[in-house]
């Protein structure tokens, strides 16, 4: 009997620590693993990364292509464009070519 006023007068004063020292572990685990977290923000920032050079790559291939087109224009037709265009889609050949198919898989 004479443990239970020994233990209840070493824990007294140990509330309002522990409960302190509860918050804190709470509010810092969801400071490094929640949703808006210090984890969640590197891997949305490596996201960004990766999109943001998907779309240099597009914008690298729109450049190309609208350079193409731009050869194609009445007012300034490219011949060689011209030609290689014509040979795609009409099939067309001279006597000395060899034609290779691909399969469109």
């Amino acid at each position: 009997m004479a443990r239970r006023p020994f233990l209840r007068e070493a824990t007294r004063g140990l509330g309002f620590p522990l409960a302190c020292m509860g918050l804190a572990a709470y509010f810092g685990y969801y400071l490094l693993y929640g949703n808006h977290g210090i984890i969640s923000l590197v891997r949305v920032q490596q996201q960004i990364e990766l999109k943001q050079a998907e779309l240099e790559q597009i914008r690298t291939e729109r450049r190309a292509l609208e350079h193409r087109v731009s050869l194609l224009r009445p007012e300034s037709v490219d011949p060689d464009l011209l030609e290689e265009q014509a040979r795609a889609r009409l099939g067309l050949t001279e006597r000395d070519e060899v034609v290779i198919l691909k399969d469109r898989r």
